[in-house]
Formats: structure tokens, C-alpha cells, sequence
């Protein structure tokens, strides 16, 4: 699934894209290198046909950096591991995963 995200790290919040997402975690592009072990916060803007869906909540979530790697013209490529979202977020993500499935 690759929808727009926001990254908020140390107080700046900043664009990504998803490369993929699942309940786990997700790999993103992103236009400066992460560091492996960094946490961040991720908030994901969940959308129906490519438009943010009003009847949807935004996803957000900390989440750690395990991996990173150079990405070409997108810049850099980062895999990021969710740290325990909440119940509500969890299920907010599964259903939004299942309808785009």
C-alpha cells in the first residue's frame, strides 16, 4: 500500500511515502538517512481511491528504524517497526489494510 505519511523526529515533522505497510510496520521513502535504532513518529493519512477518507482516523504511532538503505532520485529507503500502538490504532490499521487488499 503506498499512501502519504508524516515523520516527526525531534520536534520536526516532515514528508514521506510508503514503499509497502502491513500491521508490523512499514518501509518508507524519505528525502534525508535515518539511523538504524532511531525512533520516530509516524502518522499515516489513510485514504479510500487515493483521497484521505473523512470517516477514517489518522494512524499514529511510534515506531523504531531497523533498516536503511540509499534509494536513488527518492532519496533514501527506511524499514520501520511500530512500537506498541494502541487497540483502537491497530484495529484502525487492519481494517484499512483489509479494504485495500
Amino acid at each position: 500500500v503506498q499512501i502519504s505519511c508524516e515523520l516527526t523526529i525531534a520536534g520536526d515533522t516532515v514528508h514521506a511515502e510508503t514503499k509497502n505497510l502491513s500491521p508490523g510496520g512499514a518501509a518508507i521513502y524519505f528525502a534525508r538517512p535515518l539511523t538504524v535504532g532511531e525512533v520516530v513518529t509516524v502518522s499515516f493519512f489513510l485514504t479510500q481511491d487515493g483521497i484521505e477518507d473523512p470517516n477514517r482516523g489518522t494512524f499514529e504511532c511510534a515506531a523504531s528504524i531497523r533498516w536503511v538503505k540509499p534509494a536513488g532520485a527518492r532519496g533514501h529507503e527506511a524499514g520501520m517497526q511500530f512500537l506498541s500502538p494502541s487497540s483502537d490504532q491497530r484495529a484502525l490499521l487492519q481494517d484499512f489494510l483489509e479494504e485495500s487488499a
